[in-house]
């Protein structure tokens, strides 16, 4: 990895003595970057107050990276695991959020600046289609927008107890109906707000496919897919094999990304994403040699039979696909190349636009 170990103490690249990062019952276990990407750095902020993070159009770029990191990632907040760093695994937005300000530190640059510059541009991706701030964009009339479905007035009720600064309302008509979500933005942006198409995050997975092109080494990428601490280390509340949408929370880290089980049991890696209004999944098979993508503007965040029912269809896409085109990667002749990338947009549960 250029620029940074990660095994060194964040710390060291934050250069904010008087603002360190650590654990405040295990200050002998340091925060590094290898733990903050594999989210074993024992950061958890319950899911109350990540819902304060969701602020409409964007506003949460009122605040700095560096703000909201120090605010909610240091040792006299209770946002912290009972148990060391390093010893237990949990998702958390606020680790790489952590992780993005390390990078601006030590590049001096916006994490999003470096990310366009260092990673998009030389892959070939025209930067103008891609950003976090509504701003970066001219035209955001053809941004796919966000819905959640109400079966009845409490779902309303609910999703604006949740997330009242988002100010949801409901589709003219009459229960069930749809409801409404302005687009917003996310405090922790790094983790979860690079807006861009299908097409041009195909072009970035496709660099994982070939091992890192001309942007990362091949090492690298090996390093990204080997579980951290060999598998021996467990998730937190390991007895937990799912959220209340039945969504199955990852439990094999890698760097970034993370194995991913199927119902067929077979094992994929890559990333999944759920905000309101938007569920995506992005993996590649254990082979490397063959990626799908699924974006999609269908909720999978309520507790309700419907979410379930939306993750359901999105696993049985990839399913189906990596069935269906890891069968026919023995006959070469039937594409360009050896690395095959299927990428699907998936909007209200219809998928309206396919290609190879």
């Amino acid at each position: 990895m250029q620029l940074v170990d990660l095994d060194t103490d964040v710390n060291r690249y934050l250069s904010e003595p008087e603002r360190r990062i650590f654990h405040p019952n295990y200050t002998s276990h340091s925060i590094t970057l290898r733990r903050l990407l594999s989210h074993s750095a024992s950061i958890y902020v319950n899911p109350q107050v990540r819902n304060t993070y969701y602020r409409p159009n964007d506003d949460v770029f009122n605040e700095s990276l560096a703000e909201f990191c120090f605010k909610y990632v240091n040792p006299n907040t209770p946002y912290w695991l009972p148990k060391p760093p390093g010893t237990v695994t949990s998702y958390s937005n606020e680790g790489t959020a952590l992780a993005a300000l390390v990078v601006e530190r030590i590049t001096n640059m916006s994490y999003i600046d470096y990310v366009k510059q260092k990673v998009l541009a030389p892959l070939g991706i025209d930067v103008t289609k891609v950003g976090v701030r509504l701003a970066d964009f001219v035209n955001t009339e053809d941004f796919v927008k966000h819905y959640v479905y109400a079966l009845n007035s409490s779902h309303l009720i609910w999703w604006n107890r949740q997330i009242p600064q988002l100010h949801i309302t409901q589709i003219p008509g009459n229960l069930p109906t749809w409801l409404h979500i302005s687009h917003f933005g996310f405090s922790p942006y790094p983790s979860a707000l690079l807006r861009m198409s299908a097409r041009t995050l195909s072009v970035y997975l496709q660099m994982f496919l070939n091992n890192g092109s001309n942007i990362l080494h091949s090492l690298s990428i090996a390093e990204m897919r080997i579980v951290v601490g060999g598998g021996l280390i467990s998730p937190y509340n390991q007895g937990l094999a799912s959220n209340s949408t039945g969504r199955r929370l990852p439990s094999e880290f890698g760097l970034a990304w993370y194995w991913y089980t199927m119902s067929n049991g077979r094992r994929y890696i890559g990333h999944t994403g759920a905000i309101p209004g938007v569920l995506h999944l992005m993996l590649v098979n254990e082979k490397n040699n063959l990626g799908v993508i699924v974006l999609s503007n269908g909720d999978a965040t309520e507790p309700t039979d419907l979410s379930k029912e939306i993750i359901e269809t999105v696993e049985r896409i990839h399913m189906t696909l990596f069935e269906c085109f890891d069968v026919n990667l023995g006959h070469a002749s039937a594409f360009r190349t050896k690395k095959t990338l299927v990428k699907y947009f998936f909007a209200i549960f219809l998928i309206f636009d396919t290609f190879v």
